[in-house]
């Protein structure tokens, strides 16, 4: 389902290795020694990309009376939005530096764009790819003037119905654009809502790509995505969870992110193909537990054989037991031993 999407040296597809992006969107703190942190850590984990947000509230919000509550080390926290958003925030400036930065740890750099100066941005600094978020589906001039710069789409989902997202869909490819992943995310605590096999259906109903953007630090709902078929994950990642600010608390510290990329890269090879295959290692084990033909006891040459003077027992040499009847009646033309192995040459 939907086309291979390169990104630099990375391919995304079916057939292809699990793409692993660092979510640092509001983890890096918009301060340059954390976001080179970041990029650090998502370079010795051996994630593919980390991705950041354009943050132009002025562009988005109408009402900055709008507060905002999330959970810090310390407990609860609510502050007013507007504020909050206007001071994370680097100059096109820094985004240079971060950009290059992250170029010469040979790391994937993005960002969610959801205003016009977020695209002025992206183009300035040649990113490869866009994310759009879930809240984003009925400003289609958005999704209309990125997908023009042919690039490719990753889109959240999350709220939307799948009319919303065919609309979207609709405006992407009349631009000529097919380079799309469809990412399963969702706002919700209950395991009752959150739905899993979204992903397949996104890949069946939309003919896309599809992925898996996770909302903390626990790993089940990741396991079950790339079980049910999810090519991209998406894991907030943070230095430190006491960190001020938001997803700091829900977010994997280093050493959890690193555990967590060797964890789904073992489950996406796990997969394999469709296809009853036994590893090496079962093949191997076979020759010594599987079954062969040998006498019961001792049968002197001249005997004519029945089911009882024959038995199967292990390992995978010889004649194998499914070929029995074939010896009933028929007479030995040698001496012998009990659990001696039998030939197709000795009857």
């Amino acid at each position: 389902m939907g086309q291979n999407i390169k990104i630099r040296n990375r391919t995304i597809g079916e057939d292809q290795p699990l793409f692993v992006i660092a979510e640092c969107g509001v983890t890096c703190n918009y301060d340059m020694e954390i976001t080179k942190g970041l990029i650090d850590v998502v370079r010795d984990c051996g994630a593919d990309a980390i991705k950041f947000i354009f943050w132009f509230p002025e562009e988005i919000m109408s009402d900055r009376s709008v507060t905002y509550s999330y959970e810090t080390a310390s407990g609860p926290r609510s502050e007013n939005m507007f504020d909050m958003l206007s001071n994370l925030k680097f100059s096109l400036e820094e985004w240079r530096e971060v950009k290059a930065y992250a170029d010469s740890k040979e790391v994937i750099l993005f960002s969610t764009v959801n205003s016009p100066s977020g695209i002025r941005y992206a183009e300035a600094l040649g990113l490869e790819a866009y994310k759009l978020s879930s809240w984003d589906y009925n400003y289609l001039p958005l999704f209309r003037d990125i997908a023009r710069l042919g690039k490719p789409m990753l889109l959240d989902t999350g709220p939307v119905h799948p009319l919303d997202v065919a609309k979207v869909l609709h405006v992407i490819r009349d631009t000529g654009n097919q380079q799309i992943v469809l990412i399963h995310c969702f706002h919700t605590q209950d395991h009752a809502e959150m739905n899993m096999r979204t992903i397949p259906y996104l890949k069946a109903a939309f003919n896309t790509l599809a992925g898996y953007s996770s909302p903390d630090r626990e790993d089940a709902m990741d396991i079950v995505a790339a079980s049910l078929g999810a090519v991209v994950l998406e894991k907030r990642l943070t230095l430190d969870r006491k960190l001020p600010g938001h997803h700091h608390f829900i977010s994997k510290e280093p050493k959890e992110f690193e555990a967590y990329v060797k964890l789904m890269r073992n489950v996406h090879t796990s997969l394999g193909v469709h296809d009853l295959r036994p590893s090496a290692g079962d093949l191997q084990e076979r020759k010594r537990w599987f079954r062969h033909l040998v006498a019961n006891r001792p049968i002197p040459k001249g005997t004519k054989l029945t089911t009882e003077m024959m038995e199967a027992k292990r390992g995978e040499y010889g004649v194998s037991p499914e070929y029995m009847e074939f010896f009933v009646g028929r007479t030995t033309k040698r001496d012998l031993a009990e659990n001696e192995t039998l030939s197709w040459e000795d009857v």
